[in-house]
């Protein structure tokens, strides 16, 4: 069995008058022992935040004594009762011990803590609940004072009581026990005064961490502050806010309205006059519309930005744009010329999105035409334009002859030379890459497919990686769709993450906070599910979706897209309306 330590033992000497929030704020602050691993802000569960006792429920989470309440541990319930099975495995797990296959008593077969139960019967820290010794109670919940003997009778070197610490345990079966546990510190009692132990009360699971920390000599462990962060109405009553972005060192966030418009944030307030209004190029069922703008790497001299759009046909076209010059409040009206035109079989999953990798080149995300379970075919079949991820040259043109095609082919393309993909693809095996982004600072591309029945994902990868085959229609995420069992996942990139349709319908790419606002947030991924109008992020840790959260605060709006501006920092387009990621 397992010793107390003599700093466990000599806590409560001196100390025994001090209110218990004190003490335990003092122990906070002056026991803190460094974290074996990296706590995520908040630490490792979410709803004991703030709680008295997070530092002991994070110290006996790190010794492997509680895994949480819920099936994915992000989940302590501090506030739940503890069970009398739950303490013989908080016990059996605190003192080391190997779960028993003796069938002591009748009443705890077949429930989970069982060899556990076993366990400390065979070490005589539990007698049963009832004279004859055949029933454990093991679903009734622990008192103090029972707690006060399972932890006694489990622990040795403890130092003999030498007073009556409580007034209220006087002729208790547990008193001689609870006097022990004052003695060595681990318990102080249940009020400001220390006169009383309240041992018919029953434990919860915050107190019931406090107790086993102390007992087992544990230092707690303070977890960083949990993420905080509110959104800002900062813009209301525009068609369909999709997009915002900003050029590079500009104070303005250029607002995509999928109605056709371009609008302008700027000191506070969005301007009066469109950027641009191109409303009557485009078509706007279903998901089309104005979908998409990207300013050149080389705004701040050329004045060239390009937007991507459904036309009057239903097509998807990116094309080129200038302002009079880079710090002008109204572009030009006419186009210079179309960069590039796909046909578009259907109305939705057109993508869309458009965007400058670090590379200089421009990277056009394309879904696969629309229609349920890729009728056509396009998702797995790199040598069409559909249901890929393109990427081409702005500043060249192989195609002196085609009006519809003013681009270059970059030579580092994975298809160039090759008859079994299109020369512009880039990535496929994507139904639609509705939204998508790059951090520069990590290098890393992350793209939000939208799914079907099954799974909503968020792939990444690293911003370089070229041929990269996403799954669709083989797989929707990790799940075979085509077939529906069955199939293979070999050479396809499987999501980094991903979730069912319970819990959203839509999903919504975002970015990588690099703000300065809210420095907890730098690294953080944010994305949103316009069918549940939830927002989560995560960060990208080790090739893993790691710190996944979801913003509460921040959710409860119709999320269509995200914004960045120059500075890096983060807004929602919901509904009608804008936000802006604040403290």
């Amino acid at each position: 069995m397992r010793s107390i330590s003599p700093s466990a033992r000599t806590l409560n000497k001196g100390l025994r008058t001090v209110i218990f929030s004190v003490v335990v704020v003092m122990a906070f602050t002056t026991m803190v022992a460094a974290p074996a691993q990296v706590l995520p802000p908040g630490g490792t569960f979410t709803d004991d935040n703030g709680n008295i006792h997070e530092g002991f429920i994070e110290a006996v989470a790190a010794e492997g004594i509680t895994a949480g309440c819920n099936a994915d541990g992000t989940l302590f319930c501090p506030q739940d009762d503890v069970s009398r099975g739950q303490m013989a495995t908080f016990l059996a797990r605190a003192l080391g011990l190997s779960p028993s296959t003796d069938n002591r008593f009748s009443d705890d077969n077949g429930s989970v803590h069982e060899p556990n139960i076993n366990a400390i019967a065979d070490l005589g820290i539990t007698l049963g609940c009832n004279s004859a010794g055949t029933l454990f109670c093991p679903n009734e919940s622990v008192t103090r004072g029972q707690m006060a003997s399972f932890l006694a009778r489990g622990l040795d070197d403890l130092e003999p009581a030498t007073a009556d610490y409580f007034t209220d345990d006087d002729n208790s079966l547990h008193e001689a026990n609870i006097n022990l546990m004052a003695e060595n510190g681990i318990t102080l009692g249940c009020d400001a005064t220390g006169n009383n132990y309240c041992p018919q009360d029953n434990v919860r699971r915050d107190q019931m961490a406090t107790f086993l920390g102390r007992a087992l000599g544990l230092d707690p462990i303070v977890p960083p502050p949990p993420l905080a962060a509110n959104r800002l109405l900062i813009a209301g009553g525009l068609d369909g806010p999709l997009l915002g972005i900003a050029p590079q060192s500009d104070d303005r966030l250029f607002i995509v309205e999928k109605g056709g418009f371009i609008a302008i944030y700027e000191n506070g307030a969005v301007r009066s006059q469109k950027f641009l209004d191109v409303s009557n190029l485009i078509s706007t069922g279903e998901e089309q519309g104005l979908l998409g703008m990207a300013f050149h790497p080389d705004y701040s001299s050329n004045s060239l930005f390009y937007i991507s759009y459904t036309n009057t046909a239903g097509d998807s076209v990116v094309a080129e744009y200038a302002a009079p010059t880079p710090g002008s409040n109204l572009a030009n009206p006419s186009p210079i010329r179309t960069i590039i035109e796909v046909d578009q079989p259907q109305a939705n999953h057109n993508g869309g999105m458009i965007t400058f990798g670090e590379d200089g080149y421009l990277y056009f995300g394309l879904g696969d035409g629309g229609g349920a379970s890729d009728p056509n075919n396009e998702g797995e079949n790199p040598a069409t334009l559909l249901g890929s991820m393109l990427r081409i040259d702005v500043d060249g043109d192989d195609f002196p002859g085609d009006p519809n095609r003013n681009y270059g082919i970059p030579a580092d393309n994975p298809f160039v030379g090759n008859p079994a993909g299109a020369d512009e693809v880039w990535a496929y095996g994507l139904r639609n890459p509705w939204r998508f982004s790059f951090d520069f600072e990590s290098d890393l591309l992350f793209i939000a497919d939208v799914g079907q029945v099954a799974r909503e994902e968020v792939n990444v990868v690293a911003a370089g990686e070229a041929g990269v085959d996403y799954g669709w229609d083989v797989l929707e995420g990790s799940v075979c769709h085509d077939p529906a069992t069955g199939c293979s996942s070999a050479g396809t990139e499987l999501p980094a993450y991903e979730y069912g349709r319970s819990v959203g319908q839509i999903i919504t790419g975002g970015y990588v906070y690099r703000g300065s606002a809210i420095p907890a947030l730098d690294g953080l991924y944010f994305f949103g599910d316009t069918g549940s109008n939830r927002i989560w992020s995560f960060r990208y840790v080790g090739g893993q979706a790691t710190e996944i959260e979801e913003w509460t605060d921040l959710s409860g709006v119709s999320v269509w897209g995200f914004g960045r501006d120059a500075e890096g920092e983060l807004y929602i387009m919901g509904g009608s309306n804008v936000y802006k990621i604040v403290p």
